[in-house]
């Protein structure tokens, strides 16, 4: 078991620096304005997943190379579309900075909006010129043409969620099912579409590219709910007043004092809090993280599964199977 940890390591670190190294190829254009190009690569390191810090962190950022990897037994060519999905979601990131203004580090809070704007829109160019140098890495105009639409479907889907999830904004209630249709359109679609592009660029048939594409839906919502929970028992989103999978459950199962309680303190308005633990250990009472768990375990199960469907079409799932872990 040590030897594998230590090769997977090793494996992920080679994959890493080979990505990261393709991102500054990108961003090499914008040498010639060092303001821009030390935000756009502060924006970048920002990403969650890109440096994995313990061996326990999962690698999201490499999805796409493992799963052409799993495919073709290669991944040096879909290096650009992960450059290209990093971009995209360091877009994303400095976006939601801008809309949700809640963050006193973001480069909105530092900057302004006008040179976070601005930003944004500068990883977007450069996650589509991350796309075309697939070229060079011998991919067909025809999939590199493929590649780009893919990827420019599911964030239109990503958008379309966040617009929904902005427009809820000022309603007090938000049912389960409301929420997990906006995680699946928000969240779950970015690892959709890294499963999706790595599956494309491996030379899968289409079947096969369904399979991994659900797989990372599943992966997805599985990923957001574990967020879910992390934020109750830490109490960032109690904080944040953050309408999440267990507080959405404990406000639609608690009565009484405990449902009185609840309601105060994720009111659009909430009246400040020192400790959120008594909201915590609320939260425990109810089932809620219970339920939580369970529904985490469930998406968890249907992405195995997809992964064994998966092997028996001869990819190989060893390296995915560490994202369920």
């Amino acid at each position: 078991m040590i030897a594998s940890r230590s090769y997977l390591t090793m494996w992920r670190e080679r994959q890493i620096k080979l990505l990261k190294d393709e991102i500054e190829a990108v961003l090499a254009s914008l040498t010639g304005e060092a303001s821009l190009f030390e935000l756009a690569k502060e924006s970048l390191s920002k990403v969650r997943g890109l440096a994995a810090e313990t061996e326990h962190d999962r690698p999201w950022s490499l999805l796409s190379l493992i799963v052409c990897e799993a495919i073709s037994g290669r991944y040096e060519h879909a290096l650009p579309a992960a450059a290209a999905l990093e971009l995209f979601r360091a877009s994303a990131e400095v976006f939601d900075d801008i809309e949700d203004g809640d963050n006193p580090d973001s480069i909105v809070a530092r900057y302004g909006s006008a040179v976070a704007t601005n930003v944004a829109t500068t990883h977007l160019i450069l996650a589509e010129r991350a796309i075309a140098r697939l070229k060079q890495r011998g991919v067909a105009d025809c999939m590199v043409i493929r590649i780009m639409d893919t990827i420019n479907s599911y964030y239109t889907v990503s958008c379309a969620g966040q617009h929904l999830d902005l427009s809820l904004n000022q309603k007090m209630a938000v049912s389960e099912d409301v929420y997990l249709k906006i995680t699946k359109m928000k969240s779950s679609s970015t690892l959709e579409c890294a499963c999706c592009v790595g599956a494309l660029l491996g030379g899968a048939n289409q079947e096969l590219v369904d399979k991994f594409a659900l797989f990372g839906q599943n992966l997805g919502m599985a990923s957001q709910i574990a967020n879910d929970i992390q934020g109750i028992i830490h109490g960032n989103d109690i904080a944040k007043n953050k309408a999440t999978l267990p507080i959405i459950y404990a406000l639609t199962q608690a009565d009484g004092e405990a449902r009185n309680r609840l309601q105060l303190a994720f009111r659009k308005q909430p009246a400040p809090m020192n400790d959120y633990a008594p909201i915590r250990d609320l939260l425990f009472l109810t089932g809620a993280i219970h339920y939580s768990t369970i529904k985490m375990e469930l998406y968890k199960q249907r992405a195995l599964d997809i992964l064994f469907n998966a092997e028996l079409a001869e990819a190989s799932i060893e390296r995915l199977r560490l994202f369920l872990e």
